[in-house]
């Protein structure tokens, strides 16, 4: 026990005594503080891009969904995530040229630069606010079941320690200082990660063995195999839900607009891929290992860290359940810093915005994300996807926004309105879809963005199409014909990963895991090499 304070109180120390090093440059202005001076460099912006958006729900939220489902869940997220850069790629030059030329630091601000509507900057602002908070929740929720499974307790301490932890090295130095502490939490977290799994692998006797042992048992087979879990329209739905909603997270929408060049945006989106799979591979194969050792746990979310605990002791159980909270406190502090500059520069009046410190507004969210997590009992993975299913409905207009200088806001307003409604029925009324071929899956996700996306578009369009009537308007998007080859690759590959082709497929290969699993690999090497041709031909223009 004194062992684990000694690795946890260590850890906490060093990060606010490296938080506050890190601020020794911070400028008072606000894009010094929110942008870090938009100084991000490609391996600043990968890493930190990576550290943000890998969170609990990495961690903690894939293992226990795999511990649920097995090892089909990593190509939905592996590859998945990773194929999400390719939206970030479309979409962020053009929101950093946006940002520069309006001084914009958030969405809802460079929708207003472009609409000259301050009821649709309002209106995003306000949805963006509360899509993420849950996704705030997350944090603190799986903080409390680190400390538990350390310290044994309730779950509750952990979770107000370490919202107190992550809200005052976010107070000390805004995003340079958030971006350097990612970038020493990321390598942690991963290091710590694959630490974590070889302890699993070695005392299961080796990958080979540990995948042997799960094929031998009828009841654990399952695990191994893909069988439909993923049917054509969930699998569909879940990798438009990553590629739409995670350029809405408004820590990573920051993280556009403060990057240097659009060469920066480029590469990072190139070497994505490979960081996802390095990301998601320890958790997943953990949680999945864990089904042997603990068939009949009470939550899923609670496998890795009982597994690690296990099997490393207090020692090195406790240094890799380390991983978990540098992953959650390196999304947290992310988020209350960008959430904070949605609330003091989006929503709050000008007139008002000196009686609100920046810090009092972080101190709020923090205390905001606490309390549902603790009142709330949706799981890790649920509350995630419910965040995921808010932002999604974004994308369409912030895309149209960034690339059209005469879209109007009243569409802007429509469109989200419309979207957020259904993700809202789905949520609320599930039933309500039962006339329709799309049904709601779980809080909203993943088959309800589908309808969702539908009415946001359609809204964006007649609304559009109704205020600028008699006048010409192209809804072109800025895409040259060198664009057309690489996208068509993507789209393939996009297919190609589909998981109706491994259906009934139960051979393994290398280290006993299933084809399939390389072949998801193979293909996102592939979209890798696929983007870096696409970003040096960008650059070439």
């Amino acid at each position: 026990m004194s062992s684990a304070w000694a690795i946890v109180g260590g850890y906490a120390l060093a990060m606010v005594a490296f938080a506050v090093w890190a601020r020794r440059d911070i400028g008072k202005e606000d894009e010094s503080y929110y942008l870090a001076g938009r100084s991000l460099t490609a391996p600043i912006l990968l890493v930190t891009m990576a550290a943000t958006n890998f969170s609990a729900f990495t961690v903690y939220g894939s293992s226990g969904a795999s511990y649920r489902v097995g090892l089909s869940f990593l190509p939905i997220m592996a590859f998945g995530t990773g194929f999400m850069a390719v939206s970030m790629y479309i979409l962020g030059k053009r929101v950093r040229s946006r940002s520069v030329q309006h001084g914009a630091m958030t969405a809802p601000e460079m929708v207003r630069g472009q609409t000259g509507s301050r009821g649709a900057q309002l209106t995003m602002a306000s949805v963006l606010v509360v899509a993420t908070i849950p996704y705030l929740a997350l944090q603190p929720r799986a903080a409390g079941i680190v400390v538990s499974a350390l310290f044994g307790g309730p779950e509750w301490v952990g979770a107000v320690l370490v919202t107190v932890l992550v809200a005052a090295y976010t107070l000390t130095g805004g995003l340079k200082a958030v971006v350097r502490t990612d970038a020493v939490q990321g390598a942690i977290a991963l290091g710590l990660l694959w630490l974590g799994l070889a302890m699993v692998v070695n005392d299961a006797g080796g990958m080979s063995a540990a995948m042997g042992a799960i094929a031998s048992s009828e009841e654990t087979l399952v695990l191994l195999g893909r069988e439909g879990k993923y049917t054509l329209l969930i699998w569909t739905s879940t990798m438009i839900l990553w590629l739409f909603a995670d350029p809405m997270f408004p820590q990573l929408y920051q993280r556009l607009c403060a990057a240097e060049s659009d060469a920066a945006i480029g590469r990072m989106a190139t070497l994505y891929p490979a960081v996802a799979w390095l990301a998601f591979l320890p958790p997943i194969l953990i949680g999945t290992i864990g089904h042997l050792s603990y068939p009949d746990l009470d939550s899923a979310d609670n496998i890795l860290p009982t597994m690690i605990m296990d099997v490393g002791g207090d020692w090195l159980g406790g240094l890799v359940l380390v991983a978990g909270l540098a992953a959650l406190m390196s999304t947290m502090d992310s988020q209350l810093l960008a959430t904070g500059s949605l609330v003091t520069r989006d929503l709050l009046p000008k007139q008002k915005r000196e009686g609100w410190s920046r810090e009092g507004v972080i101190v709020s969210l923090s205390i905001l994300g606490l309390i549902l997590s603790l009142w709330s009992e949706l799981s890790i993975l649920n509350l995630g996807l419910l965040a995921f299913s808010m932002y999604a409905v974004m994308f369409p207009s912030v895309l149209a926004s960034a690339h059209f200088d005469d879209i109007d806001g009243r569409a802007v307003i429509a469109s989200v309105l419309a979207g957020e409604a259904v993700v809202m029925l789905a949520v609320f009324y599930p039933e309500s879809f039962d006339w329709w071929w799309v049904q709601p899956i779980g809080p909203a996700v993943p088959t309800a963005v589908i309808p969702s996306l539908f009415a946001a578009v359609m809204g964006l369009v007649a609304v559009q199409s109704y205020c600028k009537k008699g006048e010409d308007f192209s809804w072109r998007l800025g895409l040259s014909w060198s664009d057309i080859s690489p996208v068509a690759c993507l789209l393939a590959v996009f297919a190609l990963a589909q998981d109706f082709w491994w259906w009934e497929e139960t051979g393994t290969w290398t280290l006993g895991l299933p084809k399939w699993i390389w072949w998801a690999a193979l293909l996102s090497l592939a979209q890798t090499v696929i983007m870096a041709k696409w970003v040096e031909k960008g650059g070439a223009r």
